[in-house]
């Protein structure tokens, strides 16, 4: 549910927000850093979600989660295009629930979603919406590109937010630029050649040992 709450927070955002600090590169809690441009100015921070805005009403935010829960762990890598799917869905689904209470109407609908390798070596699920909110006979639709990275402690999800359709892929640059400091979760491929190894690793322990056995046995046969 925490990724739910830190997207419709962007969301609520839009609806009202104030201006403070000016922003290039970004260091977030010495876990990931990202260049912003210069108009970029940061309205918002709590212990896990940043928030950045212009004078357009455009919005970056970056939120972190804990990833460490077995049934729970975020990996892209693992994903196949119908699990992609089906976390799209349930994300859609999730957020209309959490909207009820603040908006009049709220649909949100997923334009894309793949899984992409990014310029830090990293997988992301990258995913494109559109949204509709309408409150107090205000309406409003948004685009968001979203990018999703799972590390061995957090989830990272950087977010930008435009009403304006034609500027929905314009973050190219900022989104190329997140680095994150901590190693991505290792998946189930990664698993299998480390069970792999330990098993090849145990052959040759098992084989050193018969030899060692079977050596003075040899010896006395005179093969030695």
């Amino acid at each position: 549910m925490k990724k739910v709450v830190s997207i419709i927070f962007v969301l609520v955002m839009l609806f009202s927000f104030s201006l403070s600090a000016n922003a290039e590169e970004f260091n977030g809690a010495d876990l990931f850093t990202v260049d912003l441009p210069e108009d970029f100015e940061q309205t918002g921070t709590s212990v896990s979600n940043f928030s950045f805005t212009n004078e357009n009403g455009d919005i970056f935010a970056v939120s972190y989660s804990d990833n460490t829960q077995e049934d729970t762990v975020f990996s892209p890598t693992d994903m196949s295009q119908k699990e992609i799917e089906e976390y799209t869905k349930t994300l859609s689904e999730e957020s209309k629930t959490v909207m009820k209470d603040y908006a009049d109407n709220f649909e949100m609908k997923f334009l894309s979603g793949e899984k992409v390798k990014h310029k830090n070596g990293k997988t992301a699920l990258v995913c494109q919406t559109e949204t509709t909110i309408k409150k107090d006979k205000r309406t409003g639709v948004f685009y968001q590109t979203m990018y999703e990275f799972g590390c061995k402690d957090y989830k990272y999800t950087f977010t930008y937010t435009t009403s304006d359709k034609d500027k929905k892929d314009s973050f190219g640059e900022v989104f190329d630029s997140i680095n994150i400091f901590e190693a991505e979760t290792e998946s189930n491929f990664d698993k299998l050649k480390g069970y792999a190894i330990a098993g090849a690793v145990c052959a040759l322990i098992m084989v050193g040992i018969i030899r060692f056995i079977r050596t003075p046995e040899k010896r006395v046969q005179g093969k030695l």
